[in-house]
């Protein structure tokens, strides 16, 4: 993953069969992840329906992604 500050090379797991794509906040923290804030809260839901405890998604990152010699911008 790259941003126009900095690259970082990093294992991840790329098909979760989650419904969208997730950084998890002590990544962003330890990283320095620039974030954007969204203009409206997207809810979380975990896998049985239920609200996630940790509320809603207000931020998002936009970061480039190479996987090979394929590249493409992101957002977590």
């Amino acid at each position: 993953l790259s941003s126009k500050q900095r690259s970082k090379e990093l294992v991840a797991m790329v098909d979760s069969g989650a419904t969208t794509k997730f950084l998890h906040r002590r990544f962003v923290a330890r990283n320095q992840v620039t974030m954007r804030k969204l203009a409206k809260p997207i809810p979380l839901y975990n896998i049985d329906g239920s609200e996630n405890r940790d509320g809603t998604i207000t931020e998002v990152a936009v970061l480039t992604m190479k996987i090979g010699n394929h590249e493409e911008e992101v957002a977590f």
